[in-house]
């Protein structure tokens, strides 16, 4: 998914090129089940989301903000469920690297 070539520096931040997936039932209730786990495990989790047809991780503690909307809140941020490509579980660490990544990558530039 995250081809070398194709993305893009905005605000510090390294965007890469990808296509949001189609969001079914089925879909969403695994997403759902797994922010509700996150919620009562009180863990981080790491949401990779499309915007723009570009890549974006969002790290944080995910709230059920809206099931109607299929939306959550995650660092002041409202994620919708139909942006969501992946969402998988973060150590605090991980994200920080991530982090300085791209710092480091767009200082470079």
């Amino acid at each position: 998914m995250k081809n070398s070539e194709n993305y893009v520096i905005l605000g510090g931040k390294k965007y890469f090129r990808t296509v949001a997936p189609i969001l079914t039932k089925a879909r969403w209730q695994a997403i759902e089940y797994l922010v509700k786990q996150s919620i009562l495990e009180d863990k981080e989790l790491e949401f990779t989301l499309c915007i723009g047809s570009y890549e974006e991780i969002v790290c944080g503690k995910a709230y059920l903000f809206n099931e109607s909307l299929q939306s959550f809140l995650v660092n002041y941020r409202v994620i919708m469920g139909k942006d969501i490509v992946a969402v998988n579980y973060v150590e605090k660490a991980d994200c920080e690297l991530l982090e300085m990544e791209v710092q480091n990558d767009a200082f470079i530039r």
